[in-house]
């Protein structure tokens, strides 16, 4: 059987859209959490807290994912990544 021309080289590393994504995510949980826990609704500088939270989460995480994917992708070790890392 000829191999399949739609075989994809596997890679271990995700694009920067997701790592940005899971940022995102991150930052409307804080965001969500922090507006239940410092009672938002009761104080305008607590509202305003939440957003400072919220934004500085997801600055962070989408940072830390992003450089994370930088180093996976220059990574030159493990050249050969054709089978699964947990084998």
């Amino acid at each position: 059987m000829a191999a399949s021309k739609s075989e994809k080289k596997s890679t271990s590393t995700v694009s920067y859209k997701d790592a940005f994504k899971a940022g995102l995510v991150c930052g409307v949980a804080v965001l969500i959490l922090s507006l239940i826990v410092t009672r938002a609704w009761q104080d305008p500088t607590a509202f305003g807290f939440a957003f400072v939270y919220a934004g500085v989460a997801f600055v962070l995480v989408s940072a830390c994912a992003c450089i994370l994917n930088w180093v996976m992708r220059n990574d030159t070790q493990n050249d050969d990544q054709t089978y699964p890392i947990l084998k």
